[in-house]
């Protein structure tokens, strides 16, 4: 390997340009985004050249032959990161994968062993966690401030935010909706500031109420997800959506601690909303803004931390995450998402879908 990790990127959709490649860039002491490859010869070579990178390619095998990048960032539809992950892994190189890691634990589970016969690293791209806020509530958890937890909510709710420009509305694509979308990113949070609780059961249901059909509305890219815009957005259809736009579940957790989740991209709901709380015998804690509410002697109390913003960038938590993963390959940190914590959101996003078709509760091994 030369003084810098060289970067190859397979897929230059949205969060390929708005998240990886300026993540990549600000690290150019240490790294050099070599090549990017995407199906759609003509837009890999559009962000190739308006990014000022090397190479293009249209097969990402190929890419992989004739780059050799180091590292290799997926940032394609969810359904094709296991291919993709272990064809770069056995190439020789480190993945950094985007969230959710697949469509499945089975499918996460053989990547992970991948991995390990390889001897590199698989790190999944859990960027919530990355927010100094976030960091903040993990510290005051672990710091035994909430006591034993026994309950906790998260949700994220939007109004009207289907992503209209990629292929998240699509099954045979994506794998799922919203859960995979955003609910992935919610539970991992709260269960990593919970220290990763094992998971029982779960029960949960799935709608499709409003993608299917055309409601004829004005809506944002930055609604759904895309504040930065899309570079070649694709055209949508109603007619080819075929996955969930909200679910709702009720998890049950070790030590018989529960949570309740929710999440949508369209609900009629006054603006898009999200919440995460979590309570424990000694205090609770809410996420946004960050409170610890406990008791002080005779009075009841509420404490806001006072923890410093995060960078003035969109997806700040892509420049935080690639610049935790170079700083554990070169031995500087210990790394922060870790498989065990991974398998353990996937195995409850699958039982949520699950549990949604079957029409029951599911207990989870």
């Amino acid at each position: 390997m030369a003084d810098k990790f060289r970067i190859g990127i397979i897929g230059t959709g949205m969060i390929a340009n708005a998240g990886h490649i300026p993540a990549w860039k600000n690290l150019e002491d240490d790294v050099e985004i070599v090549a990017v490859s995407d199906i759609l010869e003509d837009r890999a070579k559009l962000v190739a050249d308006t990014e000022d990178i090397p190479h293009a390619f249209s097969d990402w095998q190929k890419m992989l032959d004739e780059a050799k990048p180091d590292i290799v960032s997926i940032c394609t539809p969810n359904a094709y990161h296991k291919e993709q992950a272990i064809g770069a892994l056995q190439s020789g190189a480190h993945v950094l994968c985007e969230k959710p890691i697949s469509t499945s634990y089975d499918n996460s589970v053989e990547m992970f062993n991948e991995a390990e016969k390889a001897g590199k690293v698989l790190f999944v791209g859990q960027s919530s966690r990355f927010s100094n806020r976030s960091k903040a509530a993990k510290e005051i958890a672990e710091a035994g401030r909430l006591g034993t937890m026994y309950y906790a909510e998260t949700y994220y709710l939007r109004r009207r935010g289907t992503p209209t420009w990629g292929q998240f509305h699509m099954k045979k694509h994506s794998g799922g909706g919203p859960v995979y979308d955003l609910g992935v990113h919610m539970i991992d949070l709260l269960f990593w500031i919970m220290g990763n609780p094992k998971v029982k059961a779960v029960s949960s249901m799935t709608y499709t109420v409003f993608g299917n059909r055309k409601e004829g509305l004005l809506t944002s890219l930055a609604d759904s997800g895309a504040p930065l815009g899309v570079l070649t957005p694709r055209k949508f259809s109603s007619n080819e959506f075929d996955v969930e736009d909200m679910a709702a579940g009720f998890i049950r957790l070790e030590n018989d601690a529960t949570v309740a989740f929710k999440t949508s991209w369209a609900a009629n709901i006054h603006q898009n909303t999200g919440h995460t709380m979590i309570l424990g015998d000694k205090g609770g804690l809410v996420l946004d803004p960050l409170t610890l509410v406990t008791n002080m002697g005779s009075y009841q109390v509420n404490i806001n931390p006072q923890v410093p913003g995060d960078r003035k960038v969109d997806f700040s938590g892509h420049w935080e995450e690639t610049d935790h993963f170079i700083k554990v390959l070169k031995g500087e940190e210990e790394i922060i998402v870790k498989k065990e914590e991974v398998l353990n959101v996937i195995k409850t996003l699958d039982a949520l879908y699950k549990s949604a078709e079957e029409g029951k509760e599911i207990w989870v091994e």
